[in-house]
């Protein structure tokens, strides 16, 4: 049987037309408002559905599902958690209430009371009874999981496997990769952060043109490989990053591509997906352009994401792998990436779903909401946004390009020292090119320390954890409190004021070397909470302070 999680998301759109949310389009307001009001203790990611009964649609009642369980709340009354493994019977009963015929679902567990499910509105109660009777019979492993995965975040073997796929489909046309492909591979490598060793097995692969690999056996590795119920998407991301490279060749044509019309069967992939792709890599590229207007970047990506929720597939899942135009997952400023997983954009505010900041990386939150207005910045201001982050991700290919030329450099002395080649003009060449290279290193090596040093300034020398705290109380900010604490040690420090003795004092500071990739996400993650925003800071604070205040008057008249 299928992953839990994944059957849920698959069947549960069949319960209602309206009021219900399939992660990641869950609205990230009515996201937090539900974990809280439901006592939901997991990560917000986790969260694989909600159905909302509110009559405001807040989401603080209905019912919420995860990959273990389903909690039930009735309006005004205390959740019940139902744990799938719990359930031994569901019946959805019918009962005649005057000349009105009222649903209910009565769910029999072990060792515990029945639960009535009523009061859900448009819901289907019999499609809903059939869904939580599969859960408890088709079932063994029942466990939460995150609902989408960046592809950077998965392991070396699929993510080595997902660049030869691309390999060899760029050999494919011609038995030859030209500069075009090349250089878009290569960003391709520098978006999914690849280690060392996996960059050093994909330069052997790219020079082995007679000993490449099938797609069946790639794409093997890649499902093997694939996080629970994210197998779908992963499939998505490898064909927008293929449409895309065979788009640079100058040739939009479809029908003419002829790798992917020949593998289309396993990757299974729909016309209505390919279309999708096709216009989210248009989209992408158009965004950079300068007489690409706001409200033209409003009405693409509305579009987009109602495309994608009539295909079925969150706009997130093209966007696994990062940006076509060179954007990481991580790193999108454009926001692209948390289309799919929140909905609708509005012009001044931003509709998230399960913890964007955490999800795809606090860059994406800290984007969409430049992006969106909420910070007010002008048209020319967002693309400047848009382009710096290109240009670091360039910036950082070109760096690892170096490392690669010095490696074929190294190999290329040996193979000389091997042969005893004699010739002078030779060993010559070889050493003027070994020399320009290691200078091209150093000077990486000192960009990476000035960017490192410009990207320090915005994070907090020393922590304020009362501050932190306060400004991760949402549940979907929750789990940046640990990833922004995790940069931080306690040191003990001399403290010097006028007029009196020098005190030992105990503060979180910087952790010592921190690479310029870790400040770049620590100084996101602080923008993505609003840690130097005043009014946000302010906001938290009285909001910490009230709630306070609540719980010392409710201990007072207890």
């Amino acid at each position: 049987m299928t992953n839990i999680n994944v059957f849920l998301r698959d069947n549960l759109l069949a319960i209602a037309e309206k009021n219900l949310s399939i992660a990641p389009q869950i609205e990230e307001k009515k996201l937090n408002n539900a974990i809280k009001s439901f006592n939901y203790s997991g990560s917000s990611s986790n969260v694989v559905a909600l159905y909302d009964t509110t009559m405001l649609g807040s989401g603080k009642d209905g019912l919420l599902f995860t990959g273990k369980q389903v909690i039930y709340r009735a309006a005004f009354s205390d959740p019940i958690s139902i744990d799938f493994d719990s359930i031994l019977n569901v019946e959805c009963v019918e009962t005649l209430m005057g000349s009105k015929l009222e649903h209910s679902i009565e769910v029999t567990r072990k060792d515990k009371p029945s639960v009535i499910l009523k009061n859900l509105g448009g819901c289907n109660y019999k499609k809903l009874a059939e869904i939580l009777q599969k859960t408890s019979q088709d079932f063994e492993d029942y466990k939460e999981e995150k609902q989408l995965v960046p592809i950077d975040e998965m392991s070396e073997a699929l993510k080595e496997a997902y660049i030869k796929a691309i390999i060899s489909m760029a050999y494919d046309n011609d038995n030859h990769i030209d500069d075009k492909e090349f250089a878009e591979i290569l960003l391709l490598m520098t978006r999914l952060v690849l280690s060392p060793e996996s960059r050093l097995h994909l330069r052997t692969y790219m020079a082995s043109t007679d000993q490449l690999t099938t797609l069946e056996t790639l794409v093997e590795i890649i499902d093997k490989e694939c996080p629970d119920g994210q197998i779908k998407s992963v499939h998505i991301s490898l064909v927008k990053d293929m449409i895309n490279i065979y788009f640079c060749t100058d040739s939009t044509d479809i029908s003419k591509f002829v790798f992917l019309q020949k593998h289309r069967h396993l990757l299974n992939v729909t016309d209505k997906e390919i279309d999708l792709i096709k216009d989210t890599i248009t989209n992408d590229h158009n965004m950079l352009k300068e007489d690409y207007s706001d409200d033209q970047i409003i009405s693409a990506l509305k579009e987009l994401s109602a495309k994608a929720a009539a295909v079925g597939t969150p706009l997130a899942a093209v966007y696994l792998s990062g940006s076509v135009v060179g954007m990481s997952a991580a790193g999108l400023t454009s926001g692209l990436a948390t289309m799919g997983l929140g909905g609708m954009l509005g012009l001044s505010s931003m509709a998230s779903g399960i913890g964007v900041a955490v999800l795809l990386g606090v860059g994406a939150y800290t984007g969409m909401r430049k992006l969106t207005g909420a910070d007010e910045l002008t048209r020319s201001k967002r693309r400047e946004l848009m382009l710096n982050e290109v240009i670091k991700q360039t910036q950082a290919t070109i760096s690892l390009l170096i490392q690669d030329v010095n490696f074929v450099i190294v190999k290329l002395n040996e193979c000389i020292l091997t042969h005893g080649t004699q010739d002078v003009r030779i060993k010559q060449l070889t050493a003027l090119l070994t020399q320009m290279t290691s200078a091209g290193t150093v000077l990486t090596q000192k960009s990476d320390v000035a960017q490192g040093s410009a990207t320090k300034l915005q994070c907090a020398q020393f922590l304020d954890e009362n501050k932190l705290k306060a400004l991760t109380k949402e549940p979907t900010k929750q789990e940046l409190e640990g990833v922004i604490r995790g940069f931080y040690e306690l040191r003990t420090f001399k403290e010097v004021k006028e007029g009196q003795s020098p005190q030992q004092v105990n503060k979180l500071a910087l952790r010592r070397e921190l690479t310029v990739a870790q400040y770049e996400s620590l100084a996101k993650a602080f923008e993505a909470i609003g840690y130097f925003n005043v009014s946000d800071v302010l906001k938290s604070t009285a909001v910490d302070a009230a709630s306070k205040a609540k719980d010392k008057l409710a201990g007072f008249f207890s």
